[in-house]
């Protein structure tokens, strides 16, 4: 997983798994937007099982 910093409090990054929610925490980030919609490619992830 790349996080990509945008401006001083706004970070981006691809597509994230259950899994690297720990990680998203321990680096100090409190939110996640998930602007991916459900079943857009197969395979990924659905929001409510990430976040």
């Amino acid at each position: 997983m790349q996080i990509q910093q945008m401006s001083d409090d706004y970070f981006v990054s691809g597509q994230i798994h259950p899994e690297h929610i720990d990680a998203i925490a321990k680096h100090g980030f409190k939110s996640v937007i998930c602007n991916r919609p459900d079943g857009e490619v197969m395979g990924q992830p659905h929001s409510d099982h990430v976040l």
